[in-house]
């Protein structure tokens, strides 16, 4: 339900007197950031890290299997560390685009303007050298998990 929605809803189902509970902002919904196909893997960005066992929502990139559809790995692109007195899903940072460089490296792009270069040969992540100083910092090297 949108939020004017629900504040009506609110307002016509709360007693006159009574306090209901303040409203939470919400994020919309993340971007839609089409995989990008090496063959034969594709790289796309993990849409729930939580649910996939990370340690935060966004900023994850899967390798997959075109053919199988299997992931063979997941890097950390960029950390995105929360503020626990903040509503949480308003703090998710997601891709925004995703490019192929001509030297074969991904250049990942996110909500908050940083952009960060994945070479998936190395499984590695760096702040993208124009980027100045990055939002986020980069999330580093190595596989998550396989």
């Amino acid at each position: 339900m949108p939020i004017e929605s629900s504040r009506a809803h609110r307002r016509a189902s709360t007693p006159p007197g009574s306090s209901a509970a303040p409203l939470r902002a919400s994020r919309g919904p993340s971007p839609v950031v089409p995989p990008i196909s090496i063959s034969p893997i594709r790289y796309e960005q993990v849409r729930n890290g939580l649910v996939e066992g990370f340690g935060q929502m966004g900023g994850y990139l899967a390798a997959v299997d075109a053919a199988s559809s299997e992931r063979l790995w997941a890097l950390k692109v960029y950390d995105n560390q929360r503020d626990p007195s903040m509503e949480g899903d308003v703090q998710d940072v997601f891709f925004r685009a995703m490019t192929l460089q001509a030297d074969g490296t991904l250049l990942v792009e996110n909500e908050r303007g940083g952009r960060f270069i994945v070479d998936t040969a190395a499984r590695t992540s760096v702040p993208a050298p124009d980027a100045g100083t990055a939002p986020l910092s980069a999330g580093g090297g190595g596989d998550e998990r396989p």
